[in-house]
């Protein structure tokens, strides 16, 4: 008998169904488990696994399950905590300092006030939304007069007595700098971060937040932050999982040609791991029956054929026959 979710709810066959722009979500019980422990734990939950292996769309399925707002952030070498957290708009600062206005200010200037130049990262949105949306605290009145008011940077779920519950995603913390992971523990463990003026940000009373790491597992993590973690890791899907997953993404699909496939998936796996190569992730296989099935291929292993093409470009990442993956 599965696992029996008690955080979330999930259909006996363990797949969420397409809703919307998300796709359908196949869970495993690993992946059931380890989403109830980050809620009662209120700790992160961190997803280690290949590329193209569903870390991502894990964090979309239980955001809409939970009907949750989401809010996400991908990382790269050059992001910074105050894209996270608050960040100044020196530019338009720059800018509002040098554009004459008729002396607003006294000196030709069209200043505004400090916190105008704030723009909330997610962190904030995920605290406190609503000071988020006008920069601040009791100033409403004020960001909607001079045009700040911003809206919801993600999608925006409504939710019952007024709450505001956030799922946050933040994808390949492994490709930002070192110290990042690190420099995230003070919102991740207080919920709180300081504001450039000295004041804190802080979580509004009954907000909620489920916050999703992922990683490819390109760099190692600190400790210090591994420990403020509940971890999980996504296996490779198996020939018959490949199959529930290729019929829910694809219901009208030849059932003999999402088989023929998956069992082609197995065997590329079982080479690559021998020639230490990259193995075809799911959102490759995924791929593979969409062309097949959009544009009516046969499975047909000779040497020239059409399949053939499109295993190599597809799934293997051969431009030729010759090449290795």
């Amino acid at each position: 008998m599965k696992y029996d979710p008690r955080k979330f709810d999930l259909a006996e066959n363990y797949i969420f169904e397409e809703e919307g722009d998300i796709e359908p979500y196949l869970f495993s019980e690993d992946i059931a488990i380890a989403v109830d422990v980050a809620f009662a734990t209120e700790r992160p939950l961190l997803i280690s696994g290949k590329p193209g292996s569903g870390k991502s769309r894990l964090a979309e399925a239980v955001a809409a399950l939970k009907k949750w707002h989401f809010l996400s952030k991908t990382m790269t070498s050059r992001t910074r905590l105050e894209e996270l957290t608050v960040e100044l708009d020196h530019l338009r600062r720059l800018h509002d300092a040098h554009s004459g206005n008729g002396g607003q200010n006294g000196d030709g200037s069209a200043m505004k006030p400090d916190w105008a130049y704030h723009n909330p990262g997610l962190f904030w949105w995920a605290l406190n939304h609503e000071s988020a949306k006008y920069r601040g605290d009791g100033r409403q009145a004020e960001a909607e007069a001079m045009g700040l008011a911003i809206d919801f940077p993600g999608t925006f779920r409504k939710q019952e007595n007024n709450t505001h519950h956030t799922v946050l995603l933040i994808d390949e913390i492994d490709k930002a700098e070192p110290d990042l992971p690190n420099d995230l523990l003070e919102p991740l463990d207080r919920k709180a971060f300081g504001l450039p003026d000295g004041s804190k940000i802080m979580a509004k009373d009954g907000v909620s937040i489920l916050t999703i790491i992922t990683t490819n597992g390109e760099r190692e993590l600190p400790q210090a932050f591994l420990r403020r973690c509940v971890s999980l890791k996504l296996e490779e899907p198996k020939k018959r999982d490949l199959i529930r997953i290729a019929r829910k993404h694809y219901p009208d699909a030849d059932e003999a040609r999402i088989t023929t496939i998956a069992e082609k998936m197995e065997t590329f796996r079982e080479e690559a791991k021998k020639s230490f190569r990259r193995p075809p992730s799911t959102s490759e296989f995924l791929d593979a029956v969409r062309v097949c099935e959009d544009l009516e291929i046969a499975i047909d292993d000779s040497k020239d054929s059409v399949w053939k093409k499109v295993e190599n470009s597809v799934l293997l990442k051969k431009s030729n026959d010759n090449d290795q993956a």
